[in-house]
């Protein structure tokens, strides 16, 4: 080996070892490390151009930490509640669950439910009232438009009947619906109109669109393929929901005939700005596990899996649309277990470190600056986690 090619082997040797522990350094710190080769003075013979001493400088390119997700500055603990509404971002109406009789071997276990006003900031803790103009027993359901302007409004008198209102919050004017429903299913087509899918005893009822002015209309559909909704969500003048073949599907109130956009999909979630769905898909061709992924309103899937595992559930969007929380539960405790945040801005699928699975809706506080989580809890019944989030 003559002594030119023995100089150009140790430099490249020499760069090649540079470059490896610059990289790793870099991907450690969050910087980019870039190697360069400086000509210098021409002390040492050479060919050609190429001659000449050489220096090799490490050059680093500075940039901002790599986000690290979903960020909990403290969680609050309720014990034997569930979170009924939040009124607030500092207050939420709970339902606390007493035990009045043990069960034995012959009788079932007795409880008895109070509601409270908890202020979240203070701890402090009030009797709550019944909403305006609901008996005792009576459950009122209320979903506003997404302006705020009005509110569709079900005060459910027993488990099949129930009285629809139209309710406009700025007079606080109430105009009743004239129809028979057995399902709560429904969402806002719009600002103005709500969709009401009615249900049957005998088949899937009626789909009626109710305008923020209390006049009502049929919507009429053209699917065999659907005996109930299971799944359902309006919204930006669309209507969603899946068929029995798990199929969903979406059409406007003027088309009687829907699209079909995904298939094996066994539950959805649409965004309060009905820009996108969050499905989980039924496993097939082998594949045992569930998925969740997320389309456009027109069934284009939007970038990658953000989660799976042998269950998942409990999707919630928050009220900005910028987040989804789900549950995710797999036997193999090497996989996803938990509740997991998914940021639509970054992309990132974080957890929140809490392997418990919840046994109620998850809940965000009306700015999405909190996330409530039910479990059970074999001491208290049930314990509600209120987790705060860094800003």
């Amino acid at each position: 080996m003559n002594k030119e090619k023995y100089i150009a082997g140790l430099i490249a040797a020499t760069l090649l070892s540079v470059g490896i522990l610059s990289g790793c350094n870099a991907e450690r710190k969050g910087d980019t490390a870039e190697v360069r080769i400086s000509p210098g003075t021409t002390d040492q013979p050479g060919s050609g151009t190429g001659g000449g001493k050489r220096e090799l400088t490490v050059v680093k390119e500075s940039k901002p930490p790599a986000e690290q997700g979903i960020a909990v500055q403290r969680i609050h603990r309720v014990d034997a509640a569930n979170i009924e509404k939040w009124l607030s971002d500092n207050e939420l109406e709970i339902q606390v669950t007493i035990m009045e009789k043990q069960a034995t071997a012959t009788e079932e276990a007795q409880f008895s439910y109070q509601r409270f006003r908890v202020d979240l900031e203070t701890g402090e803790r009030q009797g709550s009232e019944e909403p305006p103009g609901a008996a005792q027993g009576e459950v009122v359901k209320t979903f506003l438009s997404p302006d705020g302007k009005y509110a569709f409004i079900q005060t459910w008198k027993d488990k099949y009947t129930a009285v629809n209102e139209i309710e406009n919050r700025t007079t606080g004017e109430r105009q009743e619906i004239a129809v028979d429903n057995y399902m709560e299913t429904g969402g806002w087509l719009d600002s103005d109109s709500y969709v009401l899918a009615a249900g049957s005893m005998e088949n899937r009822g009626e789909i009626w669109n109710i305008s923020a002015d209390g006049t009502r209309e049929k919507i009429e559909l053209q699917d065999p393929d659907v005996e109930s909704f299971t799944e359902f969500a309006a919204g930006n003048g669309k209507i969603y929901y899946t068929d029995s073949k798990n199929r969903m599907k979406s059409f406007a109130p003027t088309q009687s005939r829907p699209t079909s956009l995904v298939e094996e999909v066994s539950a959805m979630s649409l965004s309060p700005d009905s820009q996108r769905i969050a499905v989980s898909t039924t496993g097939s061709g082998g594949r045992e596990d569930s998925r969740l992924l997320i389309y456009d309103t027109s069934g284009h899937l939007q970038g990658l899996l953000i989660g799976k595992g042998d269950l998942l559930s409990h999707q919630s969007w928050s009220p900005d649309s910028s987040k989804l929380a789900f549950a995710v539960y797999t036997e193999d405790k090497g996989g996803m277990n938990g509740i997991y945040i998914f940021d639509t801005v970054s992309g990132k699928v974080s957890p929140l470190g809490l392997s418990y699975y919840p046994v109620y809706p998850l809940s965000w506080s009306p700015s999405g600056s909190r996330l409530g989580i039910t479990v059970d809890d074999k001491e208290k019944l049930i314990v509600t986690h209120i987790v705060d989030f860094k800003k």
